[in-house]
């Protein structure tokens, strides 16, 4: 192959380089770049399609359970008094206490307040309850407080071995102890060992909003004001009737 022969054979080379780069950045990569835009955007619209089919199924849930709602919605208003009732409340939970067979109870409720975020047309009274117990009896209280007849919410329950905390722990609940040589209201044969202080912190309900007109205020239980249940274990009859467990 002569110097011509080559020279053209280069020159070919380069055309066809030259064509190939062309073609990729005027032709080939505006149309992959389309594509690609367009598969994207079909993407997003399929997205878009399964949440608006998602919320449509939900919704059609919704429709097919209202009425199951409702029935749920009028249960628990039937538990939410008109008035705040707190003699009534107290006279409720101390029977509770006293079929739990809980010692030193003590419960104080609070005022009046508008529930959180301004929503709902109620107000929420706050709830402090402390007393001596077992596990097997906290377990039991709790069990007869979500069957009360009025709803009631627990937020947060405290509890820690009483007369010492567990070692590294820490104990705020504030319960004046029984002096020396008293009972220890311990139940279902439990020891000094397994009596724990208690506090649990909860709320019940009021159907006018926080201003609206209320019954009597709060007012504070005294401490071992629950009459001890009879020898034998606590009496017969169980929590009060009427509603299922708060939400």
């Amino acid at each position: 192959m002569d110097r011509n022969d080559r020279n053209i054979l280069i020159l070919g080379i380069l055309i066809l380089i030259v064509l190939g780069v062309g073609y990729y950045f005027l032709l080939f990569s505006p149309l992959r770049q389309d594509y690609l835009a367009r598969f994207n955007e079909r993407t997003q619209k399929e997205a878009q399609k399964a949440k608006l089919e998602q919320s449509v199924a939900q919704l059609e849930n919704v429709r097919r359970d209202a009425p199951n709602i409702e029935r749920q919605i009028l249960e628990l208003s039937k538990r939410i008094p008109e008035q705040d009732e707190i003699p009534t409340l107290l006279v409720q939970i101390e029977s509770v206490a006293i079929q739990s067979g809980v010692r030193q109870f003590s419960i104080t409720p609070g005022s009046p307040e508008a529930p959180p975020n301004g929503g709902g047309d109620f107000s929420r009274i706050p709830v402090t309850m402390t007393f001596l117990g077992s596990y097997e009896d906290l377990q039991d209280f709790l069990f007869r407080i979500r069957n009360l007849s009025r709803l009631m919410t627990v937020n947060q329950v405290t509890y820690c071995r009483s007369p010492e905390p567990l070692s590294g722990a820490s104990c705020d609940v504030d319960i004046e102890l029984p002096e020396e040589g008293e009972g220890t209201g311990m139940t279902n044969g439990g020891g000094a060992s397994d009596r724990l202080e208690v506090e649990i912190q909860a709320e019940v309900y009021v159907q006018p909003a926080a201003g609206g007109t209320t019954g009597g205020g709060g007012g504070t239980a005294p401490a071992g004001g629950a009459t001890p249940p009879p020898e034998g274990g606590a009496p017969e009859g169980g929590a009060p009737k009427g509603g299922g467990a708060p939400k």
